[in-house]
């Protein structure tokens, strides 16, 4: 693909590799900006299903319009494979960032806090992120955040009753995504709940403040099990130095039941702002 023209794309290099796709750096030769292509794995080009995964991504993604969010530019076609043009975010995944990067308390809290405003945007927009991971997590060298990779998310509706319901077309079988960051919901695949992103930013807190998962296992099984009858090692005895405002939002966001967490990712926002404010403010979000 390096150095073949898609469109008004010209393909530079290759940016990642995952299982819902493979994306590459391109330069858009009718505005001088460069993006990211996102097709479908080899092994899926062909596949009408995973064509029509793809194009309702970028439908997903269209919906949202937050700085905290990759924006999409377009979905087009080239030899018979469809693809998504969308914003190249410049900096590291968040997987990379804590290899290189020695986090504090402040800069975990304003990482937490960027992922929540996206969350919030996405969910008053209907839309469950569903793999909200380090991998899918942008840190820029300036700090910004952006959140990627709407592959797995799905649309919802919330009417009079307040009951979520699906908005279209869900895929039956096991759950998709990453079993160290899913909540006890997705894995018994319970009816679709928006805060069951808030326990995956959860999962990525506690290894931002860590280095270790809450759940992990010796075998992704072992994790599953985890996840739905243990309880992670608190924060503080792991890494006595972090906060302990900080180990009670981690707490209450990886609670079993999805009525424990916070309401809503705009919730959680206030909970992490709360985290360096006075004490009368923290303890109004917190109930300590």
């Amino acid at each position: 693909m390096i150095g073949t023209t898609l469109s008004h794309y010209r393909v530079v290099g290759k940016l990642g590799v995952g299982g819902m796709g493979v994306v590459y750096d391109a330069e858009d030769m009718r505005l001088p900006r460069r993006v990211a292509l996102k097709f479908l794995p080899q092994e899926l080009a062909g596949d009408a299903e995973a064509s029509r995964r793809l194009k309702r991504e970028a439908e997903t993604i269209a919906l949202l319009n937050h700085p905290n969010i990759c924006t999409v530019y377009e979905i087009d076609e080239h030899e018979g494979n469809s693809f998504i043009a969308m914003e190249r975010v410049d900096g590291v995944n968040l997987k990379i960032h804590m290899a290189r990067t020695a986090l504090g308390d402040a800069d975990i809290v304003d990482i937490a806090r960027q992922v929540a405003e996206a969350l919030g945007a996405a969910h008053t927009a209907g839309v469950v992120h569903r793999d909200i991971k380090p991998g899918n997590i942008m840190v820029s060298s300036g700090g910004q955040v952006k959140v990627l990779d709407f592959g797995l998310a799905r649309r919802f509706m919330i009417p009079d009753t307040g009951e979520v319901f699906l908005h279209g077309s869900t895929i039956p079988g096991r759950p998709l995504g990453t079993a160290n960051y899913m909540a006890p919901e997705r894995i018994s695949q319970a009816p679709l709940d928006p805060r069951s992103d808030l326990f995956s930013l959860g999962v990525v807190i506690y290894e931002m403040a860590t280095g270790r998962l809450p759940f992990g296992g010796a075998s992704p099984s072992e994790t599953v099990t985890n996840i739905l009858e243990k309880d992670p090692t608190p924060i503080t005895r792991l890494s006595p130095d972090r906060s302990v405002a900080l180990e009670r939002i981690v707490t209450r966001l990886l609670a079993k039941q999805p009525d424990e967490r916070y309401r809503s990712a705009s919730d959680l926002h206030d909970a992490l702002e709360a985290v360096h404010a006075p004490q009368g403010f923290f303890r109004r979000f917190l109930g300590s």
